[in-house]
């Protein structure tokens, strides 16, 4: 089967690596071509008109998981049957994860009813949404610049050879009206809408269940650091990208900042996968440097 990968992130490469061996890869579609990078694995990466245009494809597989959806109405847009738009790879992960914290909030909201909820990363607000869903009395804090990526975050990972990404193209295409309107209760919902964690300064809130998805590495060990001692006995902080394929020089930071985090903290605290490929859990005693 000759197939178009739409998207060409970590997720992308990784599917490429994936189906190559049993399909013809004609080529990538992308939202956002950096400057010199319009090829990938030697196969074009091209703007997704052009490529369905140029490219002759059965189907078009999407590798992006939180902009899935958004990805399979403008390939139906472009007059893709949807029968030949292939999102299966990229909603398995995000069901994982959604099924994980339907399951966790259960338990969760059985106790500790003081404490809140937090997301630090949110760009369009896809799983912010399942966590405002599944924890629907607590308030849900919001963190995002709602505009990408710092730039000396960026440049030091970089340097650090922890990611290739830039700083204003994907993570940029959001706003807090887009995010909002997904909010099932956003009369819960508080917008921090800056850098991390400098946005969350005066905070001072118990937390049973906080999101990290910041994809590098001195806001993702800034933000283990933040909520440590903000954390409820039975508390857990999800973060995302622990797993990001190395080969694919994307978000390699998060997995560093983790482990130094866990080598540093004196607690007792562990992480574990979730199941969805992407994510870790950090759980334990969260209370016993207090």
């Amino acid at each position: 089967m000759r197939i178009i990968i739409f998207g060409t992130g970590y997720f992308g490469k990784a599917l490429y690596q994936k189906l190559r061996c049993a399909h013809s890869v004609v080529g990538f579609a992308s939202n956002y071509i950096k400057k010199g990078e319009d090829t990938l694995f030697g196969l074009p990466v091209l703007l997704p008109a052009e490529a369905l245009r140029k490219q002759i494809y059965d189907a078009v597989v999407i590798a992006s998981t939180t902009g899935a959806e958004d990805i399979f109405q403008q390939c139906l847009a472009l007059g893709v049957p949807e029968n030949q738009i292939i999102t299966s790879y990229a909603h398995a992960p995000m069901e994982s994860r959604r099924i994980y914290l339907k399951n966790l909030a259960d338990m969760l909201n059985d106790c500790e009813q003081e404490a809140s909820a937090a997301e630090a990363g949110v760009f369009q607000g896809e799983f912010a949404k399942w966590i405002n869903q599944c924890f629907p009395n607590r308030v849900l804090h919001l963190f995002d610049t709602f505009q990408g990526f710092h730039p000396d975050e960026m440049k030091a990972d970089k340097q650090r050879d922890f990611s290739t990404a830039q700083a204003h193209t994907y993570y940029a295409d959001t706003s807090v009206e887009l995010v909002m309107k997904k909010m099932p209760h956003p009369e819960q919902c508080r917008i921090h809408k800056g850098y991390f964690p400098e946005s969350a300064a005066g905070l001072h809130e118990k937390f049973c269940f906080v999101n990290l998805d910041l994809d590098l590495y001195d806001p993702t060990y800034q933000g283990l650091w933040f909520f440590q001692d903000k954390m409820t006995d039975s508390g857990v902080i999800l973060v995302h990208d622990y797993y990001s394929l190395y080969d694919a020089g994307e978000y390699k930071g998060v997995r560093a900042a983790v482990d130094r985090f866990l080598c540093e903290y004196m607690g007792d605290i562990r992480k574990y996968p979730i199941g969805d490929g992407y994510s870790v859990m950090l759980a334990g005693n969260w209370q016993a440097l207090r």
